[in-house]
């Protein structure tokens, strides 16, 4: 008994499709759809007139492939994102606070003889949208508009650059305003 399978035979395709393509009778062919097009109305012959071409230029004409975007919100929703969390406990964020306003991030000023709020902070190159924000949230007792020769203000700038958080000496206690999440400032006194 011979186990052994025997090979498959190879089968060449093309040499099948050129033999069939060979039988075929070309001039019937072309009489039968000859005939079957003088059957259509003229309106269907013009319409195809225009569509088969217009089917095989789009045809031809190659599509776009779809290129892989770096933008998150076209990405896989199950792919997973690093998050950035605070995990400090309340007690090590105020040792932090403390440690942080004896830093060199503050900056003092002491203001001069005839200065006005505007021109510390053009002096220290602050931005005047945070000023504007700043009168905002005053208060009554007007402690950003009454500023005074030889009163201490210091702040501290965020890492972009803008104000984060300014303090002002005020009769022997200090008033500070400093930036909440929407961008904006309030008090404390």
């Amino acid at each position: 008994m011979n186990r052994r399978k025997k090979k498959p035979q190879q089968v060449d395709y093309l040499q099948l499709v050129k033999e069939k393509f060979a039988k075929l009778d070309w001039a019937k062919i072309k009489a039968d759809a000859l005939s079957q097009w003088a059957r259509l109305p003229k309106l269907h012959q013009r319409g195809l007139m225009v569509l088969i071409p217009l089917v095989l230029v789009l045809l031809l004409i190659p599509s776009p492939t779809p290129s892989s975007s770096s933008d998150p919100q076209t990405s896989d929703p199950a792919q997973r994102v690093a998050i950035n969390i605070n995990t400090q406990s309340l007690s090590e964020q105020g040792e932090v606070h403390v440690a942080q306003t004896q830093d060199e991030e503050w900056k003092d000023y002491t203001v001069k003889n005839g200065d006005t709020l505007a021109q510390v902070f053009r002096a220290n190159g602050l931005p005047m949208t945070d000023l504007n924000a700043l009168v905002k949230v005053e208060g009554s007792d007007k402690p950003l508009s009454r500023i005074k020769a030889g009163q201490l203000v210091r702040f501290k700038l965020a890492q972009d650059g803008s104000l984060d958080i300014i303090e002002l000496e005020k009769s022997a206690q200090l008033v500070m305003f400093f930036r909440v999440s929407d961008g904006g400032f309030t008090r404390s006194k």
